[in-house]
């Protein structure tokens, strides 16, 4: 896929900023992280929290093993495999741990590619010109947890360019009169799965869109389907293998041991009745091994004014990057500037006017009906809602793809598409220097340990 000049020129531009902003968190991380030690990830737990965001890829760079939620990232650890071998090389070479730098190096790549890849969608699936399209892609990355979800050595990263890259692919076919071959489907269904499950049913929810009652074939079914059922089986076999026997040896263990840590847990609920992650949990539909996940408490209209349109595209002032279950930072804040609110209140203003504008568009409802699933987990069920900004790579796409059909249906040379313009180019530029600055003080102060909690 040859790049075009203006497409090198925008990368790079975004590329730049990306690597300042990981260049300041490998210094504020690199004495600490880049030892060889033998219980690497208990120094992870202790003293990584941005947000709510996991540092399992440093681990797994470390030392290679099933450390991911296998359930949910069944092909991840296997990725992840070829950069752990440079890592064990470069800590043969020279004695020093850059799992910091190859994480770097892995987001930062796919940062670019996220950037191509929508403004692909932007310029050539909706039509708009390039400096709209251009435009929109800043916008995009001046967003607060896009420009987070780049720093930082989680999945959300890769997750992001797989499901943009994925919606371009049956996007332009669809733009061509015509759907995937059904192995080039099944083959985004198992890498987009493979990396976040859950993604796996947005690549089936756009062919859905695409393919009408094309999809519903048995052959399509059989395979892109049935890909689908084959990840979750991969996801269950690992944690059959690799997860099981460790459950079942602490079971073990705890049987022989039953008083002794019958006595310990009661003196942990005394000692941790007042820790974060006790007191920002909200309380569960049930007992069982999904629903203990659940939350049925944490209040969902005051979630979506600060957590989903606040936190998700504008920091608070407060407790910046701070992670609601290691430290006090509460579930909700607020924002101590009213026009923080004006500024959500109008991001979310042109995302329904973008809707309205696109309704008709396949891409749209290709984007629309694969985030319903998202919505429905985390706001409907309450997984992970007490941090659900941090799952803003999933769903945050679909601002600059709907204010994009804003664009669209107003002449280039209307009043209308000039004051758009401006509009999106004022908040852009806002958003950057608002987000980023919150962003660079909080990489100035030092890493905050945990410890003390286990001490």
């Amino acid at each position: 896929m040859r790049l075009r000049r203006e497409e090198w020129i925008l990368g790079a531009g975004i590329l730049l900023l990306l690597i300042i902003l990981n260049g300041m968190l490998i210094a504020k991380y690199d004495a600490l992280f880049s030892v060889v030690c033998e219980d690497y990830g208990k120094l992870l737990s202790y003293n990584y929290h941005v947000s709510g965001f996991d540092a399992t890829t440093y681990s797994v760079l470390t030392e290679w093993g099933m450390k991911y939620d296998v359930l949910r990232h069944p092909l991840l650890p296997y990725l992840m495999w070829l950069p752990y071998g440079i890592n064990q090389i470069l800590i043969s070479l020279t004695g020093v741990n850059g799992a910091l730098y190859i994480a770097a190096a892995i987001i930062l790549f796919f940062a670019f590619c996220t950037t191509i890849v929508l403004y692909r969608i932007l310029r050539e699936l909706i039509g708009i010109g390039r400096w709209d399209a251009a435009l929109l892609t800043v916008f995009f990355f001046s967003l607060a947890y896009i420009i987070v979800t780049y720093i930082v050595t989680d999945h959300f990263g890769i997750s992001l360019f797989l499901i943009l890259w994925s919606v371009y692919l049956i996007g332009k076919a669809d733009q061509e009169g015509r759907v995937l071959k059904t192995w080039q489907s099944a083959l985004l269904v198992a890498i987009t799965a493979g990396v976040t499950l859950t993604n796996g049913a947005k690549v089936l929810a756009a062919e859905l869109i695409a393919r009408g009652k094309g999809f519903f074939h048995w052959r399509y079914l059989l395979l892109a389907v049935g890909t689908l059922l084959l990840v979750v089986g991969l996801g269950l076999w690992e944690e059959r293998v690799y997860v099981y026997p460790k459950e079942q040896a602490e079971k073990k263990y705890f049987q022989e041991h039953k008083a002794e840590m019958m006595q310990k847990a009661r003196e942990n609920h005394e000692r941790y009745k007042h820790a974060p992650w006790v007191i920002h949990k909200g309380k569960p539909l049930g007992k069982g091994s999904l629903l203990k996940w659940t939350d049925r408490t944490t209040p969902r209209s005051e979630t979506l004014v600060e957590n989903v349109f606040g936190e998700s595209l504008i920091l608070h002032e407060q407790h910046v990057l701070e992670d609601v279950l290691t430290s006090y930072r509460p579930v909700l804040l607020k924002y101590r500037s009213s026009w923080n609110y004006v500024v959500e209140c109008l991001l979310v203003f042109l995302l329904l006017a973008g809707i309205c504008c696109g309704y008709k568009e396949h891409l749209l409802w290709m984007c629309l009906l694969g985030i319903l699933p998202d919505a429905l987990m985390h706001l409907g069920l309450g997984f992970a809602i007490n941090e659900i900004y941090i799952m803003s790579a999933h769903w945050v796409y679909i601002f600059p793809i709907a204010i994009a059909y804003l664009f669209k249906v107003h002449s280039s040379k209307s009043i209308i598409h000039r004051l758009l313009r401006l509009t999106v180019a004022a908040l852009t530029l806002y958003l950057l220097v608002h987000n980023v600055s919150l962003i660079v003080g909080w990489m100035q102060q030092p890493p905050v340990s945990i410890a003390f909690w286990y001490e």
